[in-house]
């Protein structure tokens, strides 16, 4: 794991929803860990969360050191290990967090409640999902939802495909902006990326007109959380709760950071939120 220390913020987090209850905890003193999802690459990664971090560190006066594990995996470990004390989950990785850990959801983006996948391309022949059949096929990493547990569920249940008989091959990339690049690479013929990477990648260069072909979007879902280790007193949760709802696109400066997060704003986020997917997840048996 790549521990980036980046001196920025701090913490306490919110929503008093926890599984059950706690003894009264004074009040967070030490350096807020944070961990985020490496779905895309780590300078990606450090140009997207860097000024939130700033934000949250005038807003909160703590100091924080970012943590960007080398998978899903990995992420959730450390956090079940108390080595994260904040973290920036996608749907699956939240549910097993909550599950298994008793991660406190504190806040979503107003993106989240309707989030998609997208199903790529670059061959000019492919224009339908019966013409994948037999084809090389990539998901992202195994505990995305965006990248994995979303799109099969609905391939599956809308479709009646099973990836690994319906496809040639099926791997998993491990993140959203590698799939994307196999299938422009030729790689694999196809793969699911999230809606909004792909986007971004449009948006930023990182792709060009041509380069993949989006010929399928699932139906929305919901996503990405962050949630707090229950370790983290009730009062510093709210701290950084309500910092992340003081964002607002009338702002200049907060605008700036919520287009680099692909937000308008958030709300706060409870366990009744995930309900769906951990469904999925157990049909699956992914729990």
């Amino acid at each position: 794991m790549r521990n980036l220390l980046i001196w920025l913020i701090g913490a306490g987090l919110a929503f008093q929803l926890s599984a059950c209850s706690a003894p009264e905890q004074g009040p967070f003193n030490g350096t807020l860990r944070v961990g985020v999802l490496p779905d895309e690459s780590e300078n990606i990664l450090l140009e997207r969360y860097t000024p939130l971090l700033e934000f949250l560190t005038q807003e909160t006066g703590h100091p924080c050191e970012i943590v960007i594990p080398d998978s899903y995996e990995e992420l959730l470990q450390a956090f079940g290990e108390g080595q994260i004390d904040l973290a920036y989950f996608g749907g699956a990785t939240f549910v097993k967090a909550n599950t298994e850990y008793g991660a406190v959801p504190l806040i979503m983006r107003d993106v989240d409640a309707r989030f998609t996948s997208d199903l790529v391309v670059a061959a000019e022949d492919l224009k339908t999902l019966k013409e994948l059949q037999g084809k090389r096929f990539s998901f992202g990493s195994r505990l995305s939802t965006s990248g994995h547990l979303m799109p099969r569920h609905f391939l599956q249940v809308r479709y009646g495909v099973t990836p690994e008989t319906y496809f040639h091959s099926v791997q998993y990339s491990g993140k959203h902006d590698l799939t994307a690049y196999l299938v422009r690479d030729g790689g694999v013929d196809a793969g699911v990326v999230n809606s909004e990477i792909i986007r971004k990648m449009f948006a930023d260069g990182r792709l060009q007109p041509g380069d993949i072909r989006v010929i399928w979007t699932t139906p929305p879902y919901t996503d990405y959380v962050w949630a707090a280790h229950p370790q983290i007193p009730a009062v510093d949760r709210e701290k950084i709760q309500q910092a992340f709802l003081q964002l607002s696109v009338d702002n200049p400066q907060h605008k700036a950071i919520l287009a680099n997060l692909g937000a308008a704003g958030f709300y706060p986020a409870s366990i009744g939120d995930s309900s769906m997917l951990k469904q999925v997840m157990d049909g699956l048996g992914m729990l």
